[in-house]
């Protein structure tokens, strides 16, 4: 049981964190975009860091055909331009998701012309998701800065809710253990009476 307790406080612990971090990235979509976004260009340049100065503690027979250093340069070349062009960085993945989701709508469109040039029912239903596919894939590249804080309040949302979610499953479950548990100490101490019970007939018997 005592486990069982550690268990369920760890969970609920990490619930509360997803909480709190969804609250933050739904008050403060900009900030968090571009916290997260000079986060990633900080691990870029120490992890190109690290890797040129393992290229050059290591020994010269070792280092041939390792591209440490290259890739080294590369990579504290591409966090410096992420931590210089942050916001056009953030802007570059609604735009990208913006594109994909219009390839799959115009994607959507030609299966349409196709199934009214044969002559195919239900058509219909599959122009409006091609339409509405087209018409996202527009205004996440038509205006990628609004698409992202659009974007991390969703992702806010989300963590909310599954916080939110993961205490209600902890503390159902935590409920249906402890009925289980008190279900099996009742069937223990039954039976424990039912022992004593056939002992003591058994010696009134003799």
């Amino acid at each position: 049981m005592k486990e069982l307790k550690e268990i369920k406080w760890d969970a609920l612990l990490l619930a509360a964190f997803d909480i709190l971090l969804g609250t933050v990235v739904l008050i403060f979509p900009e900030t968090t975009a571009r916290t997260l976004g000079y986060l990633v260009g900080v691990v870029l340049i120490l992890a190109g860091a690290v890797s040129m100065i393992c290229y050059l503690l290591r020994d010269a027979h070792q280092n041939y055909y390792h591209n440490d250093f290259l890739s080294g340069l590369v990579e504290i070349a591409l966090g410096c331009l992420v931590l210089y062009k942050v916001d056009w960085i953030i802007s570059i993945v609604p735009f990208i998701m913006g594109l994909l989701v219009l390839i799959s709508g115009c994607s959507k469109l030609q299966d349409v012309i196709d199934m009214k040039r044969m002559g195919y029912g239900g058509w219909t239903g599959m122009l409006i998701l091609a339409i509405v596919n087209v018409a996202l894939g527009v205004v996440l590249m038509a205006n990628p800065f609004e698409a992202a804080a659009l974007l991390f309040r969703l992702m806010g949302l989300a963590l909310i809710f599954s916080g939110v979610t993961d205490c209600v499953i902890i503390f159902y479950f935590a409920k249906k253990i402890k009925e289980y548990f008190r279900e099996i100490r009742r069937a223990e101490k039954l039976l424990e009476e039912n022992f004593r019970e056939e002992r003591e007939n058994e010696r009134q018997e003799d």
